[in-house]
């Protein structure tokens, strides 16, 4: 039985790393590969390290299973409960997400990575923000938001980046923006979920780019919002991208009567937040 082989994925798949990374230079990867598929045993010295270095202690690898798998439950309830606050910027709501995460025991690497996100979406609201995290907390950010393996951690990835694309300096949110949509250049195979998180991130960034004066970075997620799906679930980004054309190309009338229209139909705080030109609304 391949019991620790098996219980590594796992972890690894916790924690949002490749192998590459879970591996951590202990060992190769080709062999740490073959140790999760029960081909290899690895050594004693060489597990702990590549535990320590993930900072995961034997006990909680080691924990109990039952107890575990009903956390996993928990926390995708409030994984879910996470993502709807932040996408309404429910800050009440996060914080008492945040106190919910942490009354999970054993606290395992990915639960501790989801109070990390609830408290980066919950601070960054501001383009100071990212001065405040500590080198270990920039870290984990970029792990979090280059994590792979299963659906909803691609899902809750693009919600994070989503919500902090305007703490990044504005060359590199358009280079991240090109990986990303690299990565889901094939819309018509993704997810329903995953192209809502899409077309939240591409709306979030273009408004960033235009606070920042660089409209000519705008027009790769124009372009890839329009490429997506007609599901009503991102109507409201669709409609968006049209603001933000109208404010590039000048048209301020166009765009004054959309901001109206937003208004009328109840999303004034909304409007609230986003880059205008020069007209009042």
């Amino acid at each position: 039985m391949n019991y620790i082989g098996n219980k590594l994925k796992a972890l690894r798949q916790e924690l949002g790393l490749t192998q590459t990374e879970m591996a951590a230079g202990v060992i190769s990867v080709s062999f740490y590969s073959k140790v999760e598929r029960g081909l290899n045993d690895i050594g004693v010295n060489d597990f702990l390290e590549i535990l320590k270095n993930h900072d995961v202690t034997p006990v909680d690898f080691f924990g109990n299973y039952k107890k575990n798998k009903k956390n996993r439950k928990k926390v995708t309830v409030l994984m879910n409960e996470l993502v709807k606050a932040a996408n309404e910027d429910n800050d009440n709501k996060i914080n008492s997400l945040i106190e919910d995460f942490e009354t999970i025991s054993p606290k395992t690497p990915f639960v501790s990575s989801l109070i990390l996100q609830a408290k980066i979406i919950l601070n960054t609201h501001n383009s100071n923000a990212l001065n405040k995290l500590t080198d270990i907390e920039k870290k984990k950010i970029k792990q979090i938001v280059f994590q792979k393996d299963t659906d909803e951690n691609d899902y809750l990835r693009l919600v994070l980046i989503a919500n902090v694309i305007q703490v990044y300096k504005i060359d590199d949110a358009f280079f991240l923006i090109k990986s990303i949509i690299r990565r889901y250049k094939n819309v018509d195979n993704l997810s329903k979920k995953i192209v809502i998180a899409l077309s939240s991130l591409m709306i979030n960034y273009i408004d960033w780019c235009i606070r920042k004066g660089r409209s000519s970075f705008c027009y790769i997620a124009i372009s890839y919002i329009r490429s997506l799906p007609n599901y009503v679930e991102i109507s409201f980004s669709k409609i968006l991208c049209e603001y933000y054309e109208d404010i590039l190309e000048k048209n301020d009338e166009k765009a004054k009567n959309v901001l109206s229209i937003l208004v009328a139909a109840g999303y004034g705080e909304n409007v609230k937040r986003m880059a205008k030109s020069d007209f009042q609304i």
